[in-house]
């Protein structure tokens, strides 16, 4: 992702003390919100990318540190860029000078170059475009934090958590013989088996209608429950196959 960041910097920077009535200078700014709302684009795509990989949200420092950091080279962009991590969204980005032009500012809120943005009451949104990346950001936040191994040891408080390559919510587990084994769960899958399946779920239905966990799960996932029913995700929800 880094040389993504390599094209930014070779964009002239703007004077804060700009003529937005001089043509060429237009031109300049004009460039230069496509380069920021490209950064705004790269941030999106970055959160997206940690989240897939470290199973946790990321802070703007650790995405700078994957995409770099363009608000001191370009003078168009604000140097006070926040990012509210939990709810997807990062601060506005032009600076007063741009944000005062009406045209420049309508370009800069347009979808003119965004896929995986959008401006709404002066802040950036990201969308994530993966499916299990919004599956893990649900689980993240009904975690309060990254999704951790799972403890192996006997607990009864139920947790999200990964063990093996398998993703378990809702986890308690029990001791068997001399062994500690999973003793209830919400949904359990293999990581690559999230968008397909099969994806192992409770054999209490009420909880397929009232777990927020079920909504994320992809259209068309072939489901077992623990009893070995067979169901599939569809748009209106779990339903057996018969």
């Amino acid at each position: 992702m880094k040389k993504i960041v390599i094209i930014f910097f070779i964009f002239v920077n703007i004077s804060f003390s700009l003529d937005l009535d001089n043509f060429e200078e237009r031109q300049k700014a004009l460039q230069d919100v496509k380069t920021i709302i490209l950064y705004e684009e790269s941030i999106a795509k970055a959160y997206e990318e940690y989240i897939l990989t470290n199973y946790a949200i990321p802070n703007l420092i650790q995405i700078k540190s994957l995409i770099g950091d363009i608000t001191t080279t370009i003078s168009g962009i604000t140097t006070t860029l926040n990012l509210n991590g939990t709810l997807m969204k990062v601060s506005y980005g032009l600076n007063n000078d741009l944000k005062a032009d009406s045209s420049i500012k309508a370009l800069y809120e347009s979808n003119t170059y965004r896929k995986r943005t959008y401006v709404r009451n002066d802040e950036v949104n990201f969308i994530l475009e993966d499916e299990f990346a919004k599956h893990l950001y649900d689980l993240i936040k009904q975690n309060g934090g990254a999704i951790q191994n799972c403890p192996t040891t006997v607990f009864t408080t139920a947790v999200n958590c990964k063990e093996n390559n398998h993703i378990f919510i809702q986890l308690t587990k029990k001791l068997d013989g001399l062994e500690v084994v999973p003793d209830t769960y919400l949904i359990a899958y293999h990581i690559d088996k999230f968008k397909t399946g099969p994806i192992i779920i409770t054999n209490d239905t009420s909880k397929h209608i009232t777990q927020s966990a079920f909504d994320s799960i992809p259209k068309g996932a072939l489901l077992y429950d623990t009893d070995g029913v067979k169901y599939v995700k569809t748009i209106d929800g779990i339903e057996v196959l018969k």
